[in-house]
């Protein structure tokens, strides 16, 4: 679950294939992401291992 925050910076499939290839660190990364690509909102990114 992410807000528009993350979203709107990064690709719903690159967002898909950074959680599946390193599930560990892909809050850190998706959040760098988003800031590189300009961070214009606040990120909220909640990441549930089922």
């Amino acid at each position: 679950m992410t807000s528009d925050g993350l979203t709107n910076m990064v690709e719903e499939t690159t967002i898909h294939d950074v959680i599946l290839n390193d599930f560990e660190n892909s809050d850190k990364i998706l959040i760098k992401m988003a800031n590189m690509a300009g961070g214009i909102d606040n990120i909220t990114l909640v990441i549930i291992k089922n």
